[in-house]
């Protein structure tokens, strides 16, 4: 049966301002500074206003009586920054452009070309094939009509894995390996080891799995040899495209923050403040004054174009503030939970920060947080730093306080790097030791940070003495 009837329902909805500054504030600085430019482009009534005659605002940390944190600036200038505020170099590999300015190279029919240009569309960003020939050959087949064989794509993948850098285009470790140490055409005894290692199967699992007294009775060498072959294994590279060099576009990470120790007291600056701000071109501004004085047709469409661009502006520039204030203020907050550890970047010092704790310091919800934490980073005088890595986990010591799961990885990692590597710490003896300084952990929390530090397990960790 067919009824009317009114129902309420509660809806939250964004207006378009809070959008625009929730998309600005998880912006990092290069995004942002390419965003402004857009926006620039889109809309002729902003411009950029050169700030060089401006001192650069220093926040420092003063909190009211509920402890939130409030930012009260005073006038420093830019060299008063204790670190270089240039660009950080990172790398970012241009792979599919490099491997197809390769391919270009080679004398190969349209057919081969087409077949190339397929495989090289799924290597991942490590330089891994990660479809099947097979595969590949139904692929072009679906996509072009073309029947196309899988020793086509096979003798085509061949020509590829020839490419630079040693190893593009494998299939697994032990191809990818396997590419790189063929082309070691020097003679030596110990790169023969290797390469007999790398090319049996068996063999190769046995190294994965450190059998060595397996190998040595295997490969009837001696333990010399082996433990060469091993050093010239261990020097080829897992991941041919992410550690390569002279493939590379150089691109770089421009911190949002600039943190340094001036005398004892902690201060920053944000990155954008060196920049220009933006504001309202005074050309269209005195145009919209002279059109109102002429009440004509075309004028009011012109009146009304202006004042919408100008709305746009004034929206723009509104949210852009407000994410420069809501920056700073979580960084305030930030720097004032872990004062004692930005003094001089002491890993043992820094108290185990949540996301919500900033969120009560600075009366703001965890996912306005979560964006500014997200793709940022920070340059201290002590080094260049993820804003994501100041946050971290609490673990209860044997009194009870809270230690930042940052301070166990760190002792972790220490009782590794000076093991015995002929006979590595367990899980459960790292729980022993770490037990004997006061940090009382299950042998799966162990796991799980060294886990999360890509250290294997003792097993693998074992060297041949």
């Amino acid at each position: 049966m067919i009824s009317n009837s009114l129902t309420t329902k509660m809806q939250q909805k964004f207006a378009p301002s809070q959008i625009q500054y929730m998309k600005l504030l998880q912006l990092p600085s290069q995004s942002l500074e390419d965003r402004i430019k857009e926006e620039i482009e889109k809309n002729p009534l902003l411009e950029e206003e050169d700030k060089k005659e401006i001192p650069v605002e220093i926040p420092h940390i003063k909190t009211d009586s509920s402890g939130r944190v409030r930012s009260k600036n005073s006038e420093k200038h830019a060299e008063k920054f204790k670190t270089d505020p240039g660009s950080f170099n990172s790398q970012e590999a241009s792979m599919y452009e490099n491997l197809m300015e390769q391919i270009g190279l080679v004398n190969l029919t349209q057919q081969q070309y087409l077949i190339g240009k397929e495989i090289i569309g799924n290597i991942n960003d490590n330089g891994y094939l990660t479809r099947n020939t097979e595969a590949i050959a139904d692929d072009m087949y679906f996509a072009s009509g073309k029947e196309v064989s899988e020793q086509e794509v096979e003798k085509v993948l061949h020509v590829i894995q020839q490419f630079e850098p040693a190893g593009v285009g494998a299939r697994n470790l032990q191809e990818c390996l396997n590419l790189q140490i063929k082309r070691l055409n020097v003679k030596d005894k110990s790169i023969e080891t290797a390469k007999r290692i790398i090319d049996d199967n068996n063999l190769f699992d046995m190294f994965k799995n450190k059998q060595y007294q397996l190998l040595l009775s295997k490969l009837a060498c001696s333990k010399d040899e082996l433990q060469a072959a091993e050093k010239i294994i261990k020097q080829l590279n897992p991941k041919p495209y992410s550690g390569s060099e002279g493939i590379y576009e150089n691109v770089y990470v421009t911190p949002d923050f600039y943190i340094w120790n001036n005398e004892g007291k902690i201060e920053f600056q944000l990155s954008r403040t060196f920049n220009k701000v933006l504001k309202l071109s005074p050309h269209y501004t005195n145009m919209l004054e002279s059109l109102k004085k002429d009440k004509s047709k075309e004028n009011k469409e012109a009146i009304n174009f202006i004042k919408e661009r100008m709305d746009s502006a004034n929206e723009f520039i509104t949210a852009l503030n407000r994410r420069d204030e809501t920056l700073t203020s979580v960084m305030a907050a930030i720097i004032k939970f872990n004062y004692a550890y930005f003094l001089d970047g002491d890993i043992e010092k820094l108290k185990p920060m949540r996301l919500v704790d900033i969120a009560t310091m600075t009366d703001n919800d965890i996912s306005t947080i979560s964006r500014v934490a997200r793709n940022k980073y920070a340059q201290t005088h002590f080094g260049l730093f993820q804003l994501k890595q100041f946050f971290s986990n609490a673990v209860e010591d044997e009194q009870g306080n809270q230690i930042s799961s940052d301070t166990i990885k760190s002792a972790i990692a220490k009782h590794i790097e000076k093991e015995d590597k002929s006979k590595p710490l367990t899980d459960d003896k790292l729980v022993a030791l770490l037990r004997s300084e006061g940090y009382v952990l299950a042998r799966r929390t162990i796991a799980k940070y060294r886990d999360s530090m890509n250290i294997p397990v003792a097993r693998l960790r074992k060297k041949i003495t």
